[in-house]
């Protein structure tokens, strides 16, 4: 069996601000432990959120210590822990088992002015085909002028296949929805492999003090030994951002240098931005960096 732990190896997405064009960029925000806490969490989806299988797997696995799904690829990969109620959680996962299933696509056009009489009404479908079926109707969206308006993939077991009249061949040309007829095209059909995946549950911490104690025990390093030019790119940093013209900006690239000494301290670090936990001026500051055009220098 394959188990891969998920851990604090990606961020909740960088500020992407105005200054996109920019070859690099630098903000950093003051942070209480219960900030810092924010920063490298993501919220477990809530009991009254829309009942998607990703969310239900959250929730099941954190209330209940291990929950199961499956599917082509594992739905929750590395990212942060999830806050619930107070405490933190991360997740890993181990595949337990395979099956074959078939992957296709679907798709309905909404204004054709020539259906085929080879229909069937939705109501009539076997479940199986409603379910993959069900983002295409009722129509939601505007009908372009020719052609197919709307498509989906969907994804049938053996069993499910066997059940079906759209997979693996497609009996019927068009669905009835509500009195209207729509041509529904299948294509793209190709086996898949269904993994099952197990999901546990491990507390991280019980509470947002002794979550940021561990960000700050594993991540933090203070940032000192600037010259003036590179405290003041800090100094606007601390302000709300501060933007890199261009790899000419040697201030800037001083501060990277900095950071970039302590990738190992990150608590995110990718090939073109990263976050740390930075103590500066004796102030505890959450840190992004964005160094896009700056890379082919490390």
């Amino acid at each position: 069996m394959r188990r891969h732990h998920l851990v604090l190896a990606a961020l909740l997405p960088l500020v992407l601000l105005t200054g996109c064009s920019a070859a690099g960029s630098i903000s950093m925000d003051p942070v209480s432990n219960a900030d810092l806490a924010d920063h490298a969490s993501r919220d477990a989806p809530p009991s009254d959120a829309e009942p998607d299988p990703e969310a239900r797997l959250i929730r099941d696995a954190i209330r209940n210590g291990s929950a199961t799904i499956e599917g082509r690829s594992a739905p929750v990969e590395a990212d942060l822990p999830f806050a619930y109620r107070g405490s933190y959680y991360d997740l890993s996962w181990t595949a337990i088992g395979e099956r074959e299933a078939t992957s296709v696509d679907l798709e309905a056009d909404y204004n054709a002015s020539n259906v085929s009489a080879n229909r069937i009404a939705y109501d009539d479908l076997p479940e199986v085909d409603r379910r993959a079926l069900d983002a295409l109707f009722p129509p939601r969206h505007d009908p372009r002028a020719d052609g197919y308006d709307l498509g989906v993939g969907a994804t049938y077991t053996d069993a499910e296949a066997d059940r079906s009249v759209l997979v693996p061949t497609q009996e019927y040309d068009a669905v009835v929805y509500d009195g209207d007829a729509y041509p529904v095209r299948v294509s793209d059909v190709h086996p898949v492999t269904l993994t099952t995946y197990r999901y546990t549950s491990t507390v991280v911490a019980n509470d947002s003090d002794a979550y940021a104690r561990q960000l700050k025990d594993e991540h933090l390093f203070t940032l000192g030994d600037l010259n003036e030019s590179e405290r003041a790119v800090v100094s606007e940093a601390t302000n709300g951002s501060y933007y890199a013209e261009s790899t000419d900006d040697s201030a800037f690239r001083g501060v990277l240098e900095r950071f970039r000494a302590h990738d190992g301290d990150a608590v995110q670090y990718e090939e073109t931005r990263g976050s740390w936990v930075v103590r500066y001026n004796g102030t505890v500051y959450w840190a992004d960096l964005s160094y896009a055009q700056f890379t082919d220098e490390y």
